[in-house]
């Protein structure tokens, strides 16, 4: 896959294929495109409908970079390498879909970057806009624990699970996670571009996806089977998804 050099010069690993209109798919924490969209179907499912596909791992996760300093996730940094990704593609136009923390990335970028025309934000709710932008959840600890049986939180012990099958990199992921950096609430009130927001019924990280749909002019929300780890492979969300791109 290629890479280009982000704002601070961090390599950043993408995919780009075919043309149409323009959709730029951001993976969830410990994950990558390969296990949110690849393996799910939904990257096939938007080739298939004509869309130019465009996915980036976060620096951190996937075949990224994977800086261990902290600072190397501050200020915004996501949000500024998905802007980066944009001019380097030379790209006016493009929808944007994200899961889990890459939906907060997404909502952010429908708030302050004119390019998005559209937001999908997959994997998050209530629960997300409870935690607030300094009660972040206790998966830094997780990540780094020696034994992972000692590990007691039931969403922590889940992600680490992610991380070891996947053979990720988890210092640099527990520097990503420690990282303060904007939330989900931030900046609803200022987005424009039509929006839709989903999350599984089971999804006890994210909750009810209302509570962030309600917040944001005329966005609309949706939920469907599953929990936080397969909601994104039900059919009735490919299926939302593909519609509400085709009428935005």
């Amino acid at each position: 896959m290629p890479t280009f050099a982000s704002f601070d010069g961090t390599e950043i690993s993408f995919d780009d294929q075919e043309d149409g209109p323009a959709v730029v798919l951001l993976h969830g924490f410990a994950a990558d495109t390969n296990i949110n969209y690849v393996r799910p179907g939904i990257f096939d499912a938007l080739l298939d409908e004509g869309y130019r596909v465009i996915a980036m791992d976060f620096r951190g996760h996937g075949i990224s970079a994977k800086p261990h300093d902290p600072a190397a996730y501050a200020d915004d940094a996501l949000t500024r390498d998905v802007r980066a990704l944009l001019d380097h593609l030379g790209l006016d136009s493009v929808a944007v879909v994200g899961y889990s923390m890459g939906a907060g990335v997404a909502l952010r970028l429908g708030a302050i970057e004119p390019r998005v025309r559209a937001v999908v934000a997959l994997g998050v709710g209530s629960a997300s806009l409870e935690r607030g932008t300094d009660d972040r959840p206790s998966f830094g600890d997780a990540l780094l624990a020696d034994d992972p049986e000692t590990i007691t939180d039931p969403l922590g012990k889940q992600f680490r699970r992610l991380a070891d099958s996947i053979r990720a990199d988890r210092i640099a992921l527990a520097a990503c996670m420690g990282t303060p950096h904007a939330g989900v609430e931030h900046h609803l009130d200022e987005i424009a571009v039509p929006v839709l927001v989903i999350a599984g019924t089971d999804d006890d990280l994210a909750g009810d996806p209302g509570a962030i749909a309600e917040r944001i002019a005329g966005a609309r929300s949706l939920t469907v089977p599953g929990d936080h780890f397969d909601a994104n492979a039900q059919p009735a969300l490919q299926r939302a998804l593909l519609d509400f791109l085709a009428a935005s």
